[in-house]
């Protein structure tokens, strides 16, 4: 990374009107593409009307495949843009922290900075360009001015400005694109499964097939779980308890999210009716039901994530501090098994309070993993015979509120 280039249109980041950087820059990277498209056929068509050697045409024609494949890389990339810019554009400014086309300068201690645009794009008017996915872009994304961040080789920065590449018009979308920008039509609401609605809910569970329960057990050693899985192992080889494998349809030691809750529920035993032996969303109960719908109502696909129980084990009665930091150890070590998790869910009481235990043990650990403390997704947390309508609706509202806000820091980009 270097200074800032010069030349290239300069867009006045702080003023009220609507404005897209990356879109102006995307025409700009595209007609360069053009413009070496065109002088590269001129070229190879004088190959052909003067006789020039074959290997001149084939050194051309080589080239001209080249920028043929940047250009479906811009288009792609450009269309990527368009749907993450819109869908953060939803839910709320960008201004204060860094996603796609956001300008931003890191610190080094030595006072050394860098400027760049965070983009897909591989070259730009003004700046230096960061791809999301390199250890740079993985490292700011979703940052904020002040944040401290590192390197994977170590080297610490601090994030000293953002310069957002686009702002929307608070006004009707459809001033702005009318094409590109209508409003799609409203989904229909759909209601959250509670033990009124417990049949319906549960019908729509997977694990009530016992074909499929025992393909989900048989493949309890696929590569993106097997870490855990055998760690499942170890811990029950160690502390002679049952504990629950986690189904090979979560993300795995891929995740970048984590929703973590309280203790196995009696679905993931073997031994119980319908039981699949593991933590699974499509388990047949109405923990399990229940957070599938938030879920699926924040966006947030089961592939993205992992889950885990505060305690792995059935937790005691009472707990102690002993017994907390026991299950604390254990997500300890179930942790260092997901490197790219940068978010949790904290489920209910027990989850809070365990995650708050290892913070006390390692803060480290959890230094880099961003948290969201909400509801238990247990029926009993809305059991209508104790609790009111009202605060029925609250524990509903907060939960789909942690894990909207979840998935806007899962899909930013």
């Amino acid at each position: 990374m270097g200074q800032r280039k010069a030349g290239g249109p300069v867009t006045d980041p702080t003023g009220p009107e609507s404005f897209d950087r990356e879109l102006d820059q995307y025409r700009i990277a595209g007609e360069e593409l053009a413009e070496q498209e065109r002088e590269l056929r001129a070229k190879m068509d004088e190959c052909r009307d003067g006789g020039d050697l074959l290997v001149d045409y084939q050194r051309y024609d080589s080239q001209l495949r080249h920028v043929q494949a940047k250009q479906r890389d811009l288009t792609v990339a450009h269309a990527r843009y368009i749907a993450d810019r819109d869908r953060l554009a939803a839910w709320g400014p960008t201004e204060d922290w860094v996603v796609a086309g956001s300008i931003v300068t890191v610190r080094y201690l030595d006072g050394h900075r860098d400027t760049f645009v965070l983009t897909e794009r591989h070259t730009d008017s003004e700046y230096e360009t960061v791809s999301y996915s390199s250890p740079m872009g993985q490292a700011v994304r979703k940052r904020r001015v002040g944040d401290k961040v590192a390197l994977p080789a170590g080297a610490p920065l601090v994030i000293d400005s953002i310069i957002p590449g686009f702002r929307r018009h608070p006004g009707p979308r459809a001033e702005i694109n009318p094409e590109a920008d209508s409003p799609a039509p409203p989904k229909k609401r759909r209601t959250v499964p509670t033990a009124a609605t417990s049949e319906e809910a549960l019908a729509r569970q997977r694990c009530r097939d016992n074909a499929y329960r025992n393909d989900l057990y048989r493949r309890r050693y696929d590569p993106s779980v097997r870490p855990i899985n055998e760690y499942v192992d170890k811990l029950r080889a160690e502390r002679r308890v049952s504990i629950p494998y986690v189904a090979p349809t979560y993300g795995g030691v891929d995740a970048r999210l984590l929703t973590l809750m309280q203790d196995p529920g009696p679905k993931t035993g073997l031994t119980s009716a319908d039981g699949s032996g593991m933590i699974c969303l499509e388990n047949v109960d109405l923990t399990a039901a229940r957070q599938k719908f938030f879920l699926d109502e924040a966006g947030i696909r089961i592939s993205e994530i992992v889950s885990w129980n505060a305690y792995p084990w059935p937790k005691p009665h009472p707990q102690t501090d002993r017994s907390d930091r026991e299950a604390a150890e254990a997500l300890r070590g179930f942790l260092m098994l997901i490197p790219n998790l940068e978010i949790v869910i904290l489920n209910g009481t027990v989850a809070k309070r365990i995650w708050r235990v290892l913070k006390e043990i390692d803060p480290a650990c959890l230094a880099v993993i961003s948290s969201y403390p909400t509801f238990h997704t247990s029926e009993r947390a809305v059991n209508p015979t104790h609790r009111s309508l009202e605060y029925i609706a609250e524990v509903h509202t907060d939960l789909s509120h942690k894990y909207a806000a979840a998935a806007r820091q899962l899909h930013s980009v």
